[in-house]
């Protein structure tokens, strides 16, 4: 991009990773900003400026222009606003909102290296105007740090340097800079530094070297011998500009006095002039605190969200690639350890109580402990607090809310809750659906709820908790609740069932036809809803990754969508049943029951067959058929067949099997882009024994059973 710097694809990705948590950090500030714009807490205010602070610097590295002035601009504002010169007012926040739109633009331009259509006049000048008049009286800089740098001896040229550029009545200085242990990028950093410096004047030394800096050679700290014209006050202040680096000492340049350290004195003065910070800020960094009468580190310029240590552990970035691989990889030492026991089964059997076997009894054993600790271990580094998702929602609600003229309260809970990578990719688009619906269909208008004696401003919560073996994520609202006598209404209306099959519906089931596809009882179409995908389409979404949802819901008091979530996408627990000599397997979380029926308690309802089990009907799909298999000739059916009931949102079916064989973990291959999408199946395995075997999708299964023979269980009798 033209930065005069070689920057590598690393840098890229390490500088995308660190804006995605910038912008976060920004939104997530403004929003509370907001909240609480009688009385704007200071150290929000300070984190939105060190977050755009600390962008400003990285994308000026970058050589991206615009965003580092957009940034400057969003500077000017903020100090301003942490001065107390301007209020924390609808107009600001929403012009701060506009200027993280066109700063994730910028972002995603340089992600893609296509430049973004965007013009950013319109947002700068609502910036100048919330700016105003700078005024006169701007408080001095704090005074810079003062000591000496070990700096090595000068080369005749660099003397002659020096001296030709005093002669002209330039200022030496001497600076020390030391790169944060927690930068990213420590020679992005530093080269930040010297560019900075350079805007200002003319490196005399430096240590290391600007070429070593450009081959990534840099130690822990940059020492600078330099001329200028400006004073050290500006000098600091354009240094301070650098995120990730602590000024240690910036003093005038006397060669006459030995190189030192710097002092106590020193030091105490380069500490005062760091921020204030909190003790919770402070204690955030994970430093190490000085020992008693040690001077106080010296300021540091972090700002920003940074990868710290905690109880002693280190978090280290991972390429997603790498954890996926890593994965793959225990799951095939997964099927290799079902294979050995296999294996040891029949030496078994074969040489009972031969010492060979007892041997190879312990050692697979062992084998299975380790493999089962090493798959617990990848998968909780695949492992993700739903934090990451959940940060994104709380500006959506708010912009939402105000285009249908509504007052939410937004509760979020939960937050460290965690889940697989892959689990929080697929679940992002149906909770957004459903945090739409909420407040777009759920939360009543202020005047309705006023007439209802609720208070004018509804409530949203979105809450992730555990509860078993997996992950449940909640969004409830207090609104109007879903109607049944208003669902079947529409239902009927929209020709989804009949007017006789809809009286028959309990409630609940009447509240569940809002599952149906093209189901809606609104009557209008708004800018949030309404535009062609329904709750039908979250269904499917969420029932794809193996989850569930169901509705709860009480006309007048609010509704509650519950997601059901499985810990990992790679690994499941699924029964495994034999048809026409080939395995399938079935994931567990679906499975309601097993039973073997007699073939004379099959009936026969709207030429579909059904059991009936506790006086409900379900609907069996034999499984051979569904497929196609072929069953060898003189094929006789037994007079009991093996039935695995399955549920998906409440909806049973049977299906029914040869045999079964068991439960066990089995590792989800994908079919693969040449064989695409096969209705029924999910995926693949491949067994202990090497062969394949098939993972059913029980959700398509069900939907094709219930869509063909339509409610059974209102027309048993």
């Amino acid at each position: 991009m033209g930065s005069g710097f070689d920057i590598t694809a690393e840098d890229i990705r390490v500088f995308l990773d660190e804006a995605e948590e910038l912008l976060q950090a920004m939104e997530a500030g403004i929003l509370r900003l907001e909240s609480e714009a009688s009385d704007p807490d200071p150290e929000v205010i300070q984190d939105i400026f060190r977050a755009a602070h600390t962008l400003k610097g990285s994308s000026a590295t970058l050589g991206h222009q615009s965003m580092a002035e957009l940034t400057h601009a969003m500077e000017n504002v903020l100090d301003r606003l942490r001065k107390g010169k301007v209020s924390v007012t609808t107009p600001l926040v929403d012009t701060l909102f506009r200027c993280l739109d066109v700063l994730k633009i910028f972002k995603d331009e340089i992600a893609t290296g296509e430049p973004a259509a965007v013009n950013t006049d319109e947002v700068m000048r609502e910036l100048a105007a919330l700016e105003g008049t700078a005024d006169s009286a701007e408080p001095a800089a704090p005074a810079p740090a003062g000591g000496d740098v070990a700096l090595p001896a000068l080369t005749p040229e660099q003397q002659a340097k020096l001296e030709q550029a005093q002669a002209r009545g330039l200022k030496a200085y001497q600076a020390q800079v030391a790169l944060s242990p927690e930068a990213a990028m420590p020679a992005v950093r530093a080269f930040q530094a010297l560019l900075a410096v350079a805007d200002i004047g003319q490196i005399v030394l430096s240590v290391p070297t600007q070429e070593e800096v450009e081959n990534d050679q840099v130690g822990a700290d940059l020492k600078l011998l330099f001329v200028t014209g400006e004073s050290v006050e500006k000098v600091h202040e354009v240094l301070r500009e650098v995120p990730e680096i602590a000024i240690q000492v910036l003093a005038p340049y006397q060669p006459s006095l030995p190189a030192a350290t710097p002092g106590p004195a020193e030091e105490v003065a380069a500490a005062a002039m760091a921020p204030p910070a909190s003790g919770a800020a402070q204690a955030a960094t994970g430093a190490p605190q000085p020992a008693p009468g040690a001077a106080p580190p010296a300021e540091s310029n972090s700002g920003g969200p940074v990868r710290t240590t905690r109880s002693g552990l280190r978090t280290v970035r991972v390429d997603v690639e790498v954890l996926d691989n890593l994965m793959n990889t225990v799951g095939e030492l997964v099927i290799e350890r079902t294979r050995l026991q296999q294996v040891l089964s029949r030496l078994e059997v074969e040489r009972e109580g031969d010492e060979l076997s007892q041997v190879m009894s312990s050692a697979l054993a062992q084998l299975g402990r380790l493999t089962g600790n090493l798959q617990e271990e990848i998968q909780r580094a695949r492992m993700l607090p739903v934090e990451n998702l959940f940060r994104k929602f709380p500006r959506m609600i708010r912009d939402i809310a105000h285009k249908a003229g509504k007052e939410i309260n937004f509760i979020v809970r939960g937050e460290e809750t965690e889940l697989d990578r892959s689990v929080i990719e697929e679940i992002g688009d149906p909770l957004m659906h459903l945090l739409r619906n909420a407040v777009d269909h759920g939360i009543e208008s202020a005047e309705e709820r006023l007439a209802a004696g609720k208070p004018a401003a509804g409530t949203v919560i979105l809450e992730a908790f555990h509860e078993e073996n997996h992950i449940i994520i909640s969004v409830r609202d207090d609104g109007r609740g879903v109607d049944p006598e208003k669902i079947r209404a529409s239902a009927v209306r929209k020709g989804i069932i009949s007017e006789e099959a809809a009286r028959r519906l309990s409630d609940p089931e009447a509240v569940n036809l809002i599952w149906a596809p093209g189901f809606s009882t609104k009557q209008e179409v708004s800018e949030v809803s309404g535009r062609g995908v329904g709750l039908d389409v979250v269904q499917k979404n969420i029932e794809r990754i193996n989850g569930s949802v169901e509705i709860r819901s009480t006309v007048g008091q609010g509704t509650e969508f519950r997601v059901k979530l499985p810990l990992t996408l790679a690994i499941i627990r699924a029964l495994q049943v034999e048809l026409v000599g080939t395995t399938y397997c079935i994931p567990l979380g679906s499975v309601v029951e097993t039973d073997r029926i007699p073939t004379s308690e099959i009936q026969t309802v709207r030429q579909r067959e059904v059991i009936v089990k506790r006086g409900e009907v379900i609907p069996l799909l034999r499984l051979a058929e569904a497929f196609g298999l072929q069953r060898p000739e003189g094929y006789e059916e037994p007079e009991e067949i093996f039935v695995v009931i399955v549920a998906v949102m409440g909806r049973q079916i049977g299906l029914v099997v040869d045999s079964l064989i068991g439960e066990g973990d089995v590792v989800i291959k994908p079919l693969g882009r040449f064989i695409g999408e096969i209705p029924g199946i999910s995926g693949a395995t491949i067994m202990g024994d090497g062969d394949v075997a098939i993972i059913l999708d029980v959700s398509s299964l069900v939907d094709s059973v219930q869509g063909e023979a339509g409610r059974l269980e209102t027309v048993a009798q």
